[in-house]
């Protein structure tokens, strides 16, 4: 008998390459990969513009919210106040309404105040898809008849801004 040494090619009958149980896993476990890594980059995605678009929302909502909470005229103030308690939401409402009745209405009245709140400049400084948290610079120029000139102050305000049954709300305001 001969020895004889066969060479076994890579190659079937018909001159193609076999294809091996190894490279089909591999190539499977590369696309559910790709499918992963792409799934993932989409709900991040949508997860930003959420934010983003509940960080411009409020933004914009509390921008013309703030200076209405902050002016009044001692003329108006008791419907003033009326048109600004359904804009506000949870403790700060309350705290709002009470504040207003017991100190602020009074005040203003006896003193004939007018008060005029100008937004200078706002920022973000926290979003979530309901809640958003801002810094705003105010400026106020108020009068009464304690002063016919304007006196003009500037402050910092926090603001919290929630979504509410699919609307934004004032629910926190602080002073800085």
């Amino acid at each position: 008998m001969r020895n004889v040494i066969t060479i076994v090619s890579d190659r079937n009958a018909s001159g193609a390459f076999v294809r091996r149980p190894a490279v089909r896993y591999l190539a499977a476990a590369v696309a559910v990969g790709l499918v992963a890594v792409a799934a993932a980059a989409a709900l991040q995605l949508h997860a930003y513009r959420r934010v983003d678009d509940a960080r411009n929302q409020a933004r914009d909502r509390a921008t013309a919210l703030v200076p209405d909470v902050l002016s009044y005229d001692f003329s108006t103030i008791e419907a003033h106040f009326e048109e600004i308690l359904p804009q506000l939401g949870g403790d700060l409402r309350d705290r709002f309404d009470r504040v207003g009745r017991e100190v602020v209405v009074p005040s203003a009245k006896n003193r004939q105040v007018v008060t005029t709140a100008t937004v200078v400049e706002s920022s973000v400084v926290s979003a979530s898809p309901e809640t958003v948290a801002l810094l705003f610079f105010v400026n106020q120029a108020t009068t009464s008849a304690d002063s016919a000139a304007p006196r003009l102050d500037g402050s910092r305000v926090r603001v919290v801004m929630s979504e509410i049954e699919g609307t934004w709300v004032m629910t926190e305001m602080t002073p800085l």
